[in-house]
């Protein structure tokens, strides 16, 4: 399979790479992950002005990503919390995190069903 369509999304190769290409338990992850929640939580923290909730939100959908290797929501979370650490507004990268999340769920439902 040509996992190379899920980007910039999803990088599967470098996400099984990080579990010794185990696609069975990659698969594993991927079904158990709460991003949408985590997304939700993060904007709701956001929008609440909560600039500590806001970098511990970050922080762990963050550290989510990049484990999963999910390039984009690791890129704007980065952003997110490095912006929430220095107290500044960052309320202009909730549709951006909101969009991101919704196609990296389409990528995800894709790669599981098949």
């Amino acid at each position: 399979m040509d996992y190379g369509k899920f980007l910039p999304n999803m990088n599967v190769e470098e996400g099984k790479a990080r579990i010794m290409n185990n696609m069975a338990l990659y698969m594993k992850l991927l079904n158990k992950f709460k991003g949408r929640q985590m997304t939700n939580d993060l904007i709701e923290a956001i929008k609440n002005g909560d600039h500590a909730a806001v970098a511990q939100h970050a922080h762990a959908l963050r550290g989510t990503a990049a484990n999963l290797s999910f390039p984009r929501i690791n890129d704007i979370t980065s952003e997110i919390e490095a912006k929430s650490k220095a107290n500044e507004d960052c309320s202009h990268l909730t549709e951006q995190l909101d969009s991101a999340m919704t196609d990296l769920e389409a990528a995800v439902a894709e790669l599981v069903n098949g």
